[in-house]
């Protein structure tokens, strides 16, 4: 019995042994494939990666195409940009009450004013303002920061509009030693019939303007009129961001707007009303 036993024990040791030399082998033939790169190859392994990289994002333009194409921006037009709008015809829109992640105390309430007065210049119905501000007063959340524009579809049946405007502002300021006004806003139009982004838009706007900058002598005239020099810029600013978003049904013009130019995605653009 002592026999078999020691038998047993001889040929399992043998056995694991037997495995553990071919697993060395097994990795000393893993480390013998490895092949070092020099420095000329590594360059073309990396060159060949991101053209691939650029193949799978659709960037094909090579660097003076993009430069050309940056001063000679190609035109796209709207029916391309905003097929969507094309295709949903809406006619409600209803401005989600902005979230402000400025410093400005008052900039949401600017920020809302001016859009709905934009978005009725270019022939919408917005859903008027008091039921919105309503709301908002009721529920402190209902803003664009905790209703998300996946939960659009609900305010179809709730307020009965087409589309919601999502707005956040990131900044409003003038720096104390510079005459520039700098707004920064994403602006989000989303369908409530299928809850697609029909318009899209990130701008940086800059309105550089001859209000006097703060000093010991004019800081209470500064103090006092800032919010009026604001609320002039965010109109201003709201005419350029939806410059390009097609003509409501309540406009004349609508459905003559399709061959027109349309901006990028993110707009930076600058006003400079100074004298020369």
């Amino acid at each position: 019995m002592r026999k078999g036993i020691l038998f047993l024990l001889s040929m399992t040791l043998l056995c694991s042994n037997l495995a553990y030399s071919q697993v060395e082998t097994a990795l000393e033939q893993a480390d013998s494939n490895i092949t070092r790169l020099d420095k000329k190859a590594q360059k073309k392994y990396k060159k060949e990666l991101e053209k691939k990289h650029r193949q799978e994002t659709g960037d094909t333009l090579n660097f003076f195409q993009k430069t050309w194409y940056k001063v000679f921006p190609k035109k796209v037009e709207r029916d391309i940009s905003y097929s969507e709008v094309y295709k949903e015809k809406p006619k409600t829109i209803m401005v989600m009450y902005p979230w402000n992640r400025s410093k400005e105390q008052f900039a949401d309430e600017m920020f809302y004013v001016s859009i709905c007065k934009e978005l009725i210049d270019k022939g919408y119905y917005v859903l008027p303002a008091l039921p919105t501000l309503q709301d908002y007063k009721a529920d402190t959340a209902f803003n664009s920061r905790y209703c998300k524009p996946s939960e659009a579809k609900a305010f179809a049946k709730s307020h009965g509009v087409d589309a919601v405007l999502y707005v956040t502002i990131y900044t409003v300021k003038k720096e104390w030693w510079t005459t520039n006004i700098n707004m920064n806003a994403q602006y989000d139009l989303v369908s409530t019939k299928t809850g697609t982004v029909l318009f899209s838009r990130h701008a940086d706007f800059n309105y550089d303007s001859q209000m006097p900058t703060k000093s010991k002598r004019n800081k209470d005239f500064i103090e006092d009129d800032k919010e009026n020099h604001y609320l002039g810029v965010s109109e201003q600013m709201q005419q350029y961001v939806f410059s390009d978003l097609p003509i409501g049904p309540y406009h004349r013009d609508y459905l003559m707007d399709q061959k027109k130019f349309s901006h990028k995605r993110d707009m930076k653009y600058k006003v400079n009303i100074k004298p020369s």
